[in-house]
């Protein structure tokens, strides 16, 4: 089962996107597919994830975090580490411009070139 800690702020120009990814950004988290809501949520709070919602679509769980509440300082993201090879987590974070988003082909060209792993895509229905 894939696990999707990810954050979403919009103001007036911009939508901010964070995934929270491992092995470098090439993959989503994974989990026990047997792992059930009390021991997400644990696992949540030990790495300090402000959770708001938790929603599971088919083998996917969605934990959407509080970004005000985030210590983004803690961890890694995607542009301090080589994605090619490096072991960390990260957090993946798109800055999309909230003018051209409704335009679906910019959305669909978009997502196509970010390649993120699969099963985190789906994030972007959420925007």
């Amino acid at each position: 089962m894939i696990l999707v800690p990810y954050f979403i702020e919009t103001n007036d120009r911009w939508i901010t996107l964070g995934i929270f990814l491992s092995s470098g950004g090439r993959e989503a988290w994974h989990i026990e597919s047997k792992e059930k809501d009390k021991g997400i949520l644990k696992m949540l709070k030990d790495n300090g994830f402000p959770l708001v919602t938790l929603e599971h679509i088919e083998e996917i769980v969605l934990a959407r975090l509080e970004y005000s509440k985030l210590d983004l300082q803690s961890f890694y993201t995607w542009d301090e580490v080589d994605p090619e090879t490096s072991d960390h987590d990260v957090w993946r974070i798109i800055q999309i411009p909230l003018s051209l988003w409704s335009c679906s082909v910019f959305k669909d060209d978009f997502t196509k070139k970010c390649k993120l792993p699969s099963g985190t895509d789906i994030l972007f229905n959420k925007v």
